[in-house]
């Protein structure tokens, strides 16, 4: 997969929207929260144009319902891809390219989602510094989606080192980036 870093859009927060209000009425019968995570959840941050999304259960005890209704609107499971509390559906042809996260709601990739978004949200030239990163990192692997993913672990993990994340919660998001 190509990587290709482009300019902030105003228009990734209405695609978020339009998905989340669908997501939303698919899983009206699960208790649920939907956030926009990733570098298109920052204002003014450039990014992939690919909207991430975690849908949050209340209960992941509630997860085969979810998977079901999502696969009623057409979204097929992709599994956990080695990281627990995080499985991850896909949509053929979508109307906005996006991911989609049905989370256990004390998942790491919850935490670890939701704090560096916050944090960038409110530190500017912290997300300056990333998307600075992640231009350079574009231009460095093209054509290599995983590298250029690990390449960005340092980074992330330095602003999570500075809130509640234990040595072993860093290592295990260090491990889930690395190129196997």
């Amino acid at each position: 997969m190509s990587v290709h870093v482009v300019t902030y859009s105003s228009e990734w927060k209405i695609w978020f929207e339009d998905l989340s209000s669908k997501l939303s009425y698919a899983l009206q019968d699960i208790s649920c929260r939907i956030e926009h995570v990733g570098s298109t959840s920052v204002e003014g941050l450039d990014a992939k144009p690919i909207i991430d999304i975690d849908i949050i259960l209340d209960d992941f005890d509630h997860f085969e319902p979810a998977k079901k209704a999502l696969e009623g609107i057409g979204y097929y499971h992709r599994g956990n891809l080695g990281l627990e509390g995080r499985e991850m559906f896909q949509i053929s042809n979508p109307i906005h390219p996006h991911n989609a996260y049905v989370c256990a709601p004390h998942a790491l990739a919850v935490k670890n989602h939701l704090i560096f978004r916050d944090h960038l949200r409110g530190h500017p030239e912290t997300a300056k510094r990333y998307a600075r990163l992640k231009h350079e990192l574009a231009e460095k692997y093209p054509n290599n989606v995983d590298a250029y993913c690990e390449a960005k672990t340092e980074f992330i993990s330095s602003v999570l080192a500075q809130y509640n994340f234990s040595l072993t919660e860093i290592y295990a998001i260090k491990k889930a980036n690395e190129i196997e």
